[in-house]
Protein backbone atom coordinates (compact mmCIF):
# COMPACT_ATOMS: atom_id res chain seq x y z
CA UNK A 1 0.00 0.00 0.00
CA UNK A 2 2.74 2.53 0.82
CA UNK A 3 6.06 1.23 -0.83
CA UNK A 4 7.74 3.02 -3.19
CA UNK A 5 8.78 6.60 -3.74
CA UNK A 6 6.25 8.13 -5.95
CA UNK A 7 5.88 11.81 -7.07
CA UNK A 8 2.32 13.29 -5.92
CA UNK A 9 0.55 16.50 -7.54
CA UNK A 10 1.64 18.22 -3.81
CA UNK A 11 4.91 17.24 -3.52
CA UNK A 12 6.06 20.25 -5.47
CA UNK A 13 4.91 22.57 -2.89
CA UNK A 14 7.27 21.40 0.02
CA UNK A 15 10.53 22.86 0.22
CA UNK A 16 13.07 21.00 2.64
CA UNK A 17 16.20 23.32 1.60
CA UNK A 18 18.12 23.38 5.01
CA UNK A 19 17.38 26.47 7.06
CA UNK A 20 19.82 28.47 7.65
CA UNK A 21 18.68 29.03 11.04
CA UNK A 22 17.66 26.48 13.33
CA UNK A 23 15.71 26.14 16.94
CA UNK A 24 18.74 25.34 18.33
CA UNK A 25 20.86 28.21 19.35
CA UNK A 26 24.31 27.64 17.40
CA UNK A 27 27.64 27.24 20.15
CA UNK A 28 31.41 25.74 19.77
CA UNK A 29 31.78 22.44 20.29
CA UNK A 30 33.58 22.60 23.35
CA UNK A 31 30.79 24.37 24.69
CA UNK A 32 28.40 22.63 24.26
CA UNK A 33 30.68 19.65 25.82
CA UNK A 34 31.13 21.94 29.11
CA UNK A 35 27.61 22.67 29.44
CA UNK A 36 26.48 19.28 29.21
CA UNK A 37 28.84 18.09 31.64
CA UNK A 38 27.81 20.93 34.18
CA UNK A 39 24.33 19.82 34.14
CA UNK A 40 25.39 16.15 34.53
CA UNK A 41 27.22 17.08 37.73
CA UNK A 42 24.18 19.24 38.60
CA UNK A 43 21.66 16.07 37.96
CA UNK A 44 24.08 13.90 40.37
CA UNK A 45 23.61 16.67 43.19
CA UNK A 46 20.23 16.71 43.12
CA UNK A 47 19.92 12.89 42.66
CA UNK A 48 22.06 13.09 46.20
CA UNK A 49 19.75 15.12 47.99
CA UNK A 50 16.37 13.09 46.61
CA UNK A 51 18.18 9.48 47.65
CA UNK A 52 20.43 10.26 50.39
CA UNK A 53 19.41 13.75 52.07
CA UNK A 54 15.66 12.49 51.42
CA UNK A 55 14.82 15.94 50.45
CA UNK A 56 12.96 15.37 46.57
CA UNK A 57 11.43 18.82 46.35
CA UNK A 58 14.78 20.45 46.69
CA UNK A 59 16.34 17.70 44.45
CA UNK A 60 14.16 18.06 41.69
CA UNK A 61 14.28 22.45 41.82
CA UNK A 62 18.53 21.60 41.43
CA UNK A 63 17.79 19.59 38.94
CA UNK A 64 14.87 21.14 37.09
CA UNK A 65 16.59 24.64 36.79
CA UNK A 66 19.81 23.82 34.32
CA UNK A 67 17.47 21.48 32.64
CA UNK A 68 15.10 23.86 31.47
CA UNK A 69 18.13 26.75 31.25
CA UNK A 70 18.91 23.73 28.49
CA UNK A 71 15.79 23.40 26.79
CA UNK A 72 15.59 27.06 26.05
CA UNK A 73 19.29 27.24 24.26
CA UNK A 74 18.53 23.69 22.62
CA UNK A 75 15.10 22.50 21.90
CA UNK A 76 17.03 19.02 20.54
CA UNK A 77 18.18 18.62 24.22
CA UNK A 78 14.08 19.75 25.05
CA UNK A 79 13.24 16.34 23.11
CA UNK A 80 15.83 14.15 24.22
CA UNK A 81 14.93 14.66 27.86
CA UNK A 82 11.18 14.13 26.80
CA UNK A 83 12.29 11.09 25.00
CA UNK A 84 14.31 9.71 27.62
CA UNK A 85 10.74 10.04 30.61
CA UNK A 86 8.59 9.05 28.06
CA UNK A 87 8.27 5.27 28.95
CA UNK A 88 8.36 6.29 32.68
CA UNK A 89 4.25 7.08 31.82
CA UNK A 90 2.81 8.65 34.84
CA UNK A 91 4.18 5.96 36.96
CA UNK A 92 7.08 8.51 38.24
CA UNK A 93 5.27 11.24 40.60
CA UNK A 94 5.14 13.12 43.90
CA UNK A 95 2.21 12.72 46.27
CA UNK A 96 0.10 11.99 43.07
CA UNK A 97 0.40 15.82 42.30
CA UNK A 98 2.88 15.67 39.82
CA UNK A 99 3.94 13.25 36.97
CA UNK A 100 7.77 13.45 35.95
CA UNK A 101 6.21 12.64 32.65
CA UNK A 102 4.13 15.95 32.60
CA UNK A 103 6.29 18.47 33.99
CA UNK A 104 9.10 17.31 31.09
CA UNK A 105 6.08 18.09 28.40
CA UNK A 106 5.09 21.17 30.31
CA UNK A 107 8.72 22.04 30.21
CA UNK A 108 9.05 21.50 26.65
CA UNK A 109 5.85 23.03 25.50
CA UNK A 110 7.36 26.30 27.48
CA UNK A 111 11.16 26.81 26.36
CA UNK A 112 9.94 26.06 22.83
CA UNK A 113 7.73 28.69 22.74
CA UNK A 114 10.50 31.16 24.15
CA UNK A 115 12.84 29.75 22.04
CA UNK A 116 11.20 30.63 18.65
CA UNK A 117 10.64 34.13 19.57
CA UNK A 118 14.18 34.08 20.04
CA UNK A 119 15.97 31.82 17.11
CA UNK A 120 12.68 32.28 14.16
CA UNK A 121 13.29 29.45 12.84
CA UNK A 122 10.49 29.93 10.34
CA UNK A 123 8.20 26.56 11.23
CA UNK A 124 5.14 25.35 9.03
CA UNK A 125 3.15 22.61 8.58
CA UNK A 126 4.28 20.72 5.41
CA UNK A 127 1.86 17.32 6.02
CA UNK A 128 -1.76 17.49 5.25
CA UNK A 129 -1.90 15.21 8.17
CA UNK A 130 -1.33 17.72 10.96
CA UNK A 131 -4.00 19.44 9.50
CA UNK A 132 -6.53 16.57 9.36
CA UNK A 133 -5.72 16.10 13.28
CA UNK A 134 -6.61 19.38 14.42
CA UNK A 135 -9.75 19.22 12.77
CA UNK A 136 -10.03 15.66 14.84
CA UNK A 137 -9.49 17.60 18.09
CA UNK A 138 -11.47 20.58 17.57
CA UNK A 139 -14.67 18.44 16.94
CA UNK A 140 -13.77 16.14 19.90
CA UNK A 141 -13.84 19.69 21.71
CA UNK A 142 -17.54 20.26 19.60
CA UNK A 143 -18.85 16.84 20.34
CA UNK A 144 -17.57 16.90 24.51
CA UNK A 145 -20.01 20.46 24.39
CA UNK A 146 -23.15 18.12 24.33
CA UNK A 147 -22.20 15.63 27.09
CA UNK A 148 -23.85 15.47 30.14
CA UNK A 149 -20.67 15.11 31.71
CA UNK A 150 -19.58 18.58 30.74
CA UNK A 151 -16.78 19.23 32.75
CA UNK A 152 -15.59 16.08 32.57
CA UNK A 153 -15.64 16.04 28.76
CA UNK A 154 -14.10 18.85 28.56
CA UNK A 155 -10.98 18.16 30.50
CA UNK A 156 -10.71 15.10 28.38
CA UNK A 157 -10.72 17.53 25.15
CA UNK A 158 -8.22 19.67 26.92
CA UNK A 159 -5.93 16.28 27.18
CA UNK A 160 -6.61 15.63 23.28
CA UNK A 161 -5.66 19.36 22.85
CA UNK A 162 -2.18 18.86 24.70
CA UNK A 163 -1.46 15.85 22.97
CA UNK A 164 -2.05 17.99 19.28
CA UNK A 165 0.44 20.65 20.89
CA UNK A 166 2.76 18.00 21.77
CA UNK A 167 2.69 16.01 18.64
CA UNK A 168 3.40 19.86 16.90
CA UNK A 169 6.17 20.63 18.72
CA UNK A 170 8.21 17.40 18.41
CA UNK A 171 7.46 18.08 14.50
CA UNK A 172 8.74 20.98 14.16
CA UNK A 173 11.88 20.51 16.78
CA UNK A 174 12.61 18.10 14.27
CA UNK A 175 11.91 19.85 11.19
CA UNK A 176 13.54 23.02 11.96
CA UNK A 177 16.99 20.96 13.10
CA UNK A 178 19.22 18.26 11.41
CA UNK A 179 18.77 15.18 11.11
CA UNK A 180 21.23 14.98 13.97
CA UNK A 181 18.38 15.88 15.89
CA UNK A 182 16.13 12.78 15.40
CA UNK A 183 19.65 10.16 16.05
CA UNK A 184 19.59 11.93 19.85
CA UNK A 185 16.31 11.72 20.64
CA UNK A 186 15.59 7.98 19.32
CA UNK A 187 18.66 7.11 21.49
CA UNK A 188 17.38 8.39 24.74
CA UNK A 189 14.20 6.98 23.94
CA UNK A 190 16.04 3.57 23.85
CA UNK A 191 18.00 4.12 26.74
CA UNK A 192 14.52 5.52 28.91
CA UNK A 193 13.05 2.14 27.09
CA UNK A 194 15.81 -0.20 28.66
CA UNK A 195 15.94 1.79 31.75
CA UNK A 196 12.71 1.97 32.40
CA UNK A 197 11.54 -1.74 32.14
CA UNK A 198 15.53 -2.56 34.05
CA UNK A 199 13.89 -0.32 37.17
CA UNK A 200 10.25 -2.47 36.81
CA UNK A 201 12.03 -5.49 38.13
CA UNK A 202 14.69 -3.77 40.18
CA UNK A 203 11.63 -2.50 42.56
CA UNK A 204 9.89 -5.69 41.64
CA UNK A 205 6.73 -3.97 40.15
CA UNK A 206 7.08 -5.55 36.93
CA UNK A 207 5.06 -8.48 35.50
CA UNK A 208 2.68 -9.09 37.95
CA UNK A 209 -0.63 -10.50 37.91
CA UNK A 210 -3.69 -8.28 38.89
CA UNK A 211 -6.12 -10.33 40.92
CA UNK A 212 -9.20 -8.61 39.20
CA UNK A 213 -12.43 -10.18 38.66
CA UNK A 214 -11.85 -10.48 34.63
CA UNK A 215 -8.30 -12.21 35.32
CA UNK A 216 -6.31 -8.76 33.78
CA UNK A 217 -2.76 -9.13 33.55
CA UNK A 218 -0.86 -6.02 33.91
CA UNK A 219 2.51 -4.75 34.23
CA UNK A 220 3.29 -1.50 35.89
CA UNK A 221 6.03 0.78 37.14
CA UNK A 222 4.26 2.99 40.10
CA UNK A 223 1.40 1.29 39.01
CA UNK A 224 1.05 3.34 36.32
CA UNK A 225 1.98 1.04 32.70
CA UNK A 226 -0.17 -1.74 31.87
CA UNK A 227 0.83 -4.67 29.89
CA UNK A 228 -0.22 -3.17 26.62
CA UNK A 229 1.39 -0.11 27.05
CA UNK A 230 4.68 -1.26 28.46
CA UNK A 231 4.72 -3.77 25.67
CA UNK A 232 4.18 -1.02 22.97
CA UNK A 233 6.95 0.86 24.72
CA UNK A 234 9.22 -1.83 24.14
CA UNK A 235 8.63 -2.41 20.77
CA UNK A 236 9.14 1.27 19.77
CA UNK A 237 12.30 0.63 21.16
CA UNK A 238 12.75 -2.11 19.23
CA UNK A 239 12.27 -0.60 15.91
CA UNK A 240 14.35 2.86 17.23
CA UNK A 241 17.49 0.33 18.42
CA UNK A 242 17.09 -1.25 14.64
CA UNK A 243 17.13 1.65 12.50
CA UNK A 244 19.74 3.36 14.99
CA UNK A 245 22.21 0.20 14.66
CA UNK A 246 22.01 0.78 10.93
CA UNK A 247 22.63 4.53 10.66
CA UNK A 248 24.31 5.69 13.55
CA UNK A 249 28.08 4.47 13.11
CA UNK A 250 29.35 4.99 16.64
CA UNK A 251 30.89 2.52 18.25
CA UNK A 252 29.68 2.97 21.54
CA UNK A 253 26.37 3.59 20.77
CA UNK A 254 26.10 0.47 18.57
CA UNK A 255 26.80 -1.72 21.67
CA UNK A 256 24.10 -0.33 23.09
CA UNK A 257 21.76 -1.15 20.37
CA UNK A 258 22.96 -4.24 20.01
CA UNK A 259 21.94 -5.01 23.50
CA UNK A 260 18.38 -3.35 23.21
CA UNK A 261 18.29 -5.36 20.14
CA UNK A 262 19.07 -8.71 22.01
CA UNK A 263 17.25 -7.81 25.31
CA UNK A 264 13.90 -6.01 24.40
CA UNK A 265 12.28 -9.04 22.50
CA UNK A 266 12.68 -11.24 26.28
CA UNK A 267 11.00 -8.03 27.84
CA UNK A 268 8.31 -8.77 24.98
CA UNK A 269 7.82 -12.32 26.17
CA UNK A 270 7.78 -11.58 29.87
CA UNK A 271 5.25 -8.66 29.67
CA UNK A 272 2.95 -11.21 27.46
CA UNK A 273 0.77 -9.07 25.52
CA UNK A 274 -0.29 -10.78 22.85
CA UNK A 275 -1.42 -7.84 20.45
CA UNK A 276 2.26 -6.27 20.61
CA UNK A 277 4.08 -9.73 19.75
CA UNK A 278 1.42 -10.18 16.80
CA UNK A 279 2.05 -6.42 15.80
CA UNK A 280 5.68 -6.19 16.15
CA UNK A 281 5.91 -9.87 14.46
CA UNK A 282 3.22 -8.77 11.35
CA UNK A 283 5.76 -5.46 11.11
CA UNK A 284 8.97 -7.51 11.42
CA UNK A 285 8.01 -9.54 8.52
CA UNK A 286 5.80 -6.83 6.35
CA UNK A 287 9.37 -5.54 4.67
CA UNK A 288 9.66 -8.88 3.03
CA UNK A 289 6.22 -8.27 1.14
CA UNK A 290 7.42 -5.50 -0.83
CA UNK A 291 9.05 -8.07 -3.28
CA UNK A 292 10.82 -5.05 -5.83
CA UNK A 293 12.46 -3.46 -2.56
CA UNK A 294 13.66 -6.81 -1.22
CA UNK A 295 15.63 -6.94 -5.23
CA UNK A 296 16.47 -3.77 -5.19
CA UNK A 297 18.25 -3.59 -1.53
CA UNK A 298 18.61 -7.27 -0.48
CA UNK A 299 20.86 -5.95 2.13
CA UNK A 300 17.54 -4.55 3.77
CA UNK A 301 16.03 -8.57 3.85
CA UNK A 302 19.12 -9.53 4.90
CA UNK A 303 18.97 -6.88 8.28
CA UNK A 304 15.66 -7.67 8.34
CA UNK A 305 15.78 -11.68 8.36
CA UNK A 306 19.02 -10.42 10.62
CA UNK A 307 17.63 -8.69 13.43
CA UNK A 308 14.99 -11.50 13.69
CA UNK A 309 16.91 -14.27 14.15
CA UNK A 310 19.11 -12.67 16.89
CA UNK A 311 16.01 -11.52 18.59
CA UNK A 312 14.86 -15.25 18.65
CA UNK A 313 17.88 -16.81 19.72
CA UNK A 314 18.36 -14.27 22.28
CA UNK A 315 14.86 -14.82 23.51
CA UNK A 316 14.49 -18.64 23.31
CA UNK A 317 18.23 -19.48 24.94
CA UNK A 318 16.60 -17.00 27.73
CA UNK A 319 12.87 -18.55 28.35
CA UNK A 320 14.59 -21.68 27.95
CA UNK A 321 17.00 -21.14 31.07
CA UNK A 322 14.68 -19.07 33.27
CA UNK A 323 11.14 -19.89 31.90
CA UNK A 324 8.02 -17.27 32.13
CA UNK A 325 5.99 -16.26 34.51
CA UNK A 326 3.11 -19.09 35.14
CA UNK A 327 0.87 -16.05 34.11
CA UNK A 328 2.73 -14.76 30.85
CA UNK A 329 2.96 -18.18 29.52
CA UNK A 330 -0.75 -19.14 30.06
CA UNK A 331 -1.38 -16.28 28.06
CA UNK A 332 1.03 -16.89 24.92
CA UNK A 333 0.33 -20.83 24.67
CA UNK A 334 -3.66 -21.08 25.90
CA UNK A 335 -5.74 -20.86 22.59
CA UNK A 336 -8.97 -21.11 24.55
CA UNK A 337 -8.21 -18.28 27.13
CA UNK A 338 -7.37 -16.41 23.25
CA UNK A 339 -10.67 -16.77 21.82
CA UNK A 340 -12.30 -15.69 25.21
CA UNK A 341 -10.27 -12.84 25.83
CA UNK A 342 -11.09 -12.25 21.51
CA UNK A 343 -14.64 -12.98 21.99
CA UNK A 344 -14.83 -10.04 25.23
CA UNK A 345 -13.33 -7.77 23.33
CA UNK A 346 -15.16 -7.71 20.14
CA UNK A 347 -18.17 -6.82 22.52
CA UNK A 348 -17.40 -3.10 22.86
CA UNK A 349 -16.44 -3.06 19.23
CA UNK A 350 -20.07 -4.69 18.10
CA UNK A 351 -21.67 -2.15 20.31
CA UNK A 352 -19.49 1.20 18.78
CA UNK A 353 -20.85 0.19 15.53
CA UNK A 354 -24.89 -0.03 17.30
CA UNK A 355 -24.01 2.89 18.66
CA UNK A 356 -22.67 4.87 15.81
CA UNK A 357 -25.85 4.16 14.02
CA UNK A 358 -28.10 5.53 16.69
CA UNK A 359 -26.14 8.29 17.69
CA UNK A 360 -23.39 9.22 14.42
CA UNK A 361 -22.38 12.02 16.90
CA UNK A 362 -20.98 9.20 19.59
CA UNK A 363 -21.44 8.89 22.93
CA UNK A 364 -18.60 11.14 24.35
CA UNK A 365 -16.07 9.66 26.11
CA UNK A 366 -17.79 9.72 29.63
CA UNK A 367 -21.47 9.05 28.62
CA UNK A 368 -19.82 4.96 26.44
CA UNK A 369 -20.93 3.44 29.98
CA UNK A 370 -24.31 4.58 30.05
CA UNK A 371 -24.91 5.09 26.25
CA UNK A 372 -23.44 1.96 24.96
CA UNK A 373 -24.16 -0.51 27.93
CA UNK A 374 -21.21 -2.09 28.73
CA UNK A 375 -18.48 -1.53 31.11
CA UNK A 376 -14.94 -1.22 28.61
CA UNK A 377 -13.87 1.18 25.66
CA UNK A 378 -13.64 -0.63 22.42
CA UNK A 379 -9.65 -2.35 22.52
CA UNK A 380 -9.09 -0.99 19.01
CA UNK A 381 -8.05 3.12 18.46
CA UNK A 382 -11.00 3.37 15.00
CA UNK A 383 -13.86 2.07 16.68
CA UNK A 384 -13.48 4.03 19.81
CA UNK A 385 -12.72 6.90 17.63
CA UNK A 386 -16.23 5.57 16.07
CA UNK A 387 -18.00 4.92 19.48
CA UNK A 388 -16.98 7.80 21.70
CA UNK A 389 -16.61 11.04 18.94
CA UNK A 390 -19.24 9.69 16.43
CA UNK A 391 -18.24 8.92 12.62
CA UNK A 392 -16.56 12.22 12.07
CA UNK A 393 -13.89 11.30 14.39
CA UNK A 394 -13.87 8.13 12.87
CA UNK A 395 -13.61 9.42 9.30
CA UNK A 396 -10.90 11.95 10.10
CA UNK A 397 -8.91 9.42 11.81
CA UNK A 398 -8.70 7.00 9.03
CA UNK A 399 -7.44 9.73 6.85
CA UNK A 400 -5.39 10.76 9.05
CA UNK A 401 -3.79 7.50 8.90
CA UNK A 402 -4.56 7.11 5.40
CA UNK A 403 -2.29 10.53 4.40
CA UNK A 404 0.75 8.79 7.00
CA UNK A 405 0.70 6.00 4.90
CA UNK A 406 1.10 7.98 1.47
CA UNK A 407 3.58 10.15 3.33
CA UNK A 408 5.87 6.94 4.20
CA UNK A 409 5.20 5.94 0.88
CA UNK A 410 6.77 9.16 -1.20
CA UNK A 411 9.55 8.87 0.77
CA UNK A 412 13.21 7.36 -0.83
CA UNK A 413 13.84 3.95 -0.34
CA UNK A 414 16.42 3.95 2.65
CA UNK A 415 16.81 3.34 6.12
CA UNK A 416 14.41 6.30 6.88
CA UNK A 417 11.71 5.01 4.50
CA UNK A 418 11.92 1.78 6.38
CA UNK A 419 12.08 2.94 9.90
CA UNK A 420 9.14 5.01 9.13
CA UNK A 421 6.74 2.56 7.59
CA UNK A 422 7.37 0.29 10.56
CA UNK A 423 6.54 2.40 13.43
CA UNK A 424 3.24 3.54 11.11
CA UNK A 425 2.62 -0.49 11.07
CA UNK A 426 3.25 -0.94 14.47
CA UNK A 427 0.86 1.48 16.02
CA UNK A 428 -1.53 0.60 13.21
CA UNK A 429 -1.27 -3.08 13.45
CA UNK A 430 -1.93 -2.58 17.60
CA UNK A 431 -4.38 -0.10 17.61
CA UNK A 432 -6.69 -3.04 16.01
CA UNK A 433 -6.17 -4.63 19.55
CA UNK A 434 -5.29 -2.08 22.00
CA UNK A 435 -6.85 1.69 22.27
CA UNK A 436 -3.77 4.12 21.93
CA UNK A 437 -5.63 7.03 21.65
CA UNK A 438 -4.73 8.66 25.04
CA UNK A 439 -1.02 7.48 25.16
CA UNK A 440 1.33 9.98 24.73
CA UNK A 441 3.84 7.84 23.25
CA UNK A 442 1.06 6.87 20.35
CA UNK A 443 1.10 10.78 18.78
CA UNK A 444 5.20 11.20 19.45
CA UNK A 445 5.84 8.87 17.32
CA UNK A 446 3.24 9.42 14.72
CA UNK A 447 4.62 13.03 14.94
CA UNK A 448 8.22 11.22 14.42
CA UNK A 449 7.10 9.49 11.23
CA UNK A 450 5.71 12.84 9.98
CA UNK A 451 9.23 14.71 10.50
CA UNK A 452 10.82 11.25 8.36
CA UNK A 453 9.91 12.45 5.45
CA UNK A 454 11.96 15.62 5.43
CA UNK A 455 14.77 13.80 6.75
CA UNK A 456 14.53 11.45 4.50
CA UNK A 457 14.90 13.95 1.18
CA UNK A 458 18.02 15.66 2.82
CA UNK A 459 20.03 11.88 3.01
CA UNK A 460 18.49 10.96 -0.32
CA UNK A 461 19.84 14.61 -1.74
CA UNK A 462 23.22 13.81 0.25
CA UNK A 463 23.56 10.93 -1.23
CA UNK A 464 22.51 12.18 -5.17
CA UNK A 465 25.74 15.17 -4.02
CA UNK A 466 27.93 12.66 -3.58
CA UNK A 467 27.09 10.24 -6.15
CA UNK A 468 27.58 13.56 -8.42
CA UNK A 469 31.09 14.61 -7.34
CA UNK A 470 32.68 11.33 -7.52
CA UNK A 471 31.58 10.83 -11.14
CA UNK A 472 32.90 14.62 -11.56
CA UNK A 473 35.87 13.65 -9.86
CA UNK A 474 36.12 10.28 -12.18
CA UNK A 475 35.89 12.55 -15.52
CA UNK A 476 38.20 15.21 -14.58
CA UNK A 477 40.46 12.60 -13.53
CA UNK A 478 40.02 10.80 -17.16
CA UNK A 479 40.04 14.28 -18.97
CA UNK A 480 43.68 14.95 -16.57
CA UNK A 481 44.86 11.42 -17.96
CA UNK A 482 43.78 12.08 -21.73
CA UNK A 483 45.63 15.53 -21.57
CA UNK A 484 49.09 13.93 -20.39
CA UNK A 485 48.49 11.31 -23.05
Amino acid sequence: MYAEAVELPYEDNIDYEEQERTSDIQLPAIMNFLLLAIWLVICLIGFAVIFLAENPVAGAVLIAIPTVIGMLIKPTFGLCILMLVLPTGAGVGFRQMFSLDRGVGIAVALTFALNLLLTRPGVRVANKALWILVAYTFWIFLASLFSPYLSQELRRAFTQFQLLALVFIVYWILQSNTEKTLIWALRSYVVGSIGTIVLTYLTGTAIRSMEEAEGRYAATLGQAIDANMLAALASLAFLSAIYLFARDKNIFWRIIYLAAILFLPVMLLRIASRGAIVAIAFTMLSPLLFVRQVLRRPALAVLVLTTILLGSVSAGLIVKRSGLETDAAGRLTDIPRAKTALSYRMVPIKQAVKVAVRRPTGTSYYGWFERAGTRHWPHNDFFLALGAYGIPAALLFAIFAIILMFTVRRMHLGWEKLYARAVLTFLLVNGLSIGQLYHKHFWVFLAVVVAMERISYLKSAQTENLAEESVEDEIEEFEHQSYAL
